[in-house]
């Protein structure tokens, strides 16, 4: 009795082993490439809050410090796709020392994230801010340039994974996505009113207060 209950159970076959390998060995591999693109996806995500961060605080300071001449004015500067310096007052005492207050933030080595310039190659491009918070925005050969970065993972590929960064002519900084396109602010509308006129007038006698 024994003996036949042994005979009637069924082993795995080598041909079962390999398929599950196989199958196993797919979703691996499935799992690393989203993995890898995970993580390229947040590095560039990263890059581009600083680029925005640094470019949001360059404003305030020269808002704040109502800078007027080019030397006041707090400045980022995009040295190549892969680096940008900000100068600004990060001691908060009212004067940029362009020495001691300049930060350099490179990338190259720790993501294969890249900015590029929609309309120039010449850099370094310089982003200056004045009292008002508006943007000046030039190239290496002292050009005006539209200030509008795509910030790309993969910038060689035909369809790159890649985010929009615009800076208004008032120099509001934006991500844009989905192809968006920077819009401008509609001009306000001012309404015509007809004002009404006040006839009560107040007149002060010998005997006391009169409207009339």
């Amino acid at each position: 009795m024994k003996h036949s209950a042994l005979s009637g159970q069924r082993g795995i076959s080598l041909i079962e082993v390999m398929i599950v390998l196989v199958i196993v060995g797919i979703m691996v591999t499935l799992a690393v490439i989203n993995f890898r693109g995970a993580t390229v996806d947040l590095q560039r995500q990263g890059i581009v809050r600083e680029f925005k961060v640094y470019l949001e605080r360059a404003r305030f300071d020269s808002v704040k410090r109502r800078a007027v001449t080019e030397a006041e004015m707090a400045k980022v500067t995009l040295n190549s796709s892969t680096s940008f310096t900000a100068t600004l007052d990060f001691d908060n005492n009212g004067v940029i020392d362009p020495v001691a207050e300049t930060r350099v933030v490179n990338f190259n080595t720790r993501s294969q994230t890249r900015i590029l310039v929609s309309d120039t190659l010449n850099y370094p491009i310089t982003l200056e801010f004045n009292q008002r918070g508006h943007v000046i925005a030039k190239d290496s050969t002292n050009a005006d340039i539209t200030p509008l970065f795509t910030i790309c993972s993969n910038c060689s590929s035909q369809t790159p994974d890649q985010t929009v960064l615009a800076i208004s002519d008032t120099g509001t900084v934006a991500v844009l996505r989905n192809g968006q396109l920077p819009s401008t602010l509609p001009t306000p509308t001012v309404t015509a009113q007809t004002p009404t006129l006040n006839c009560y007038v107040l007149v002060v006698t010998n005997s006391g207060c009169v409207l009339n």
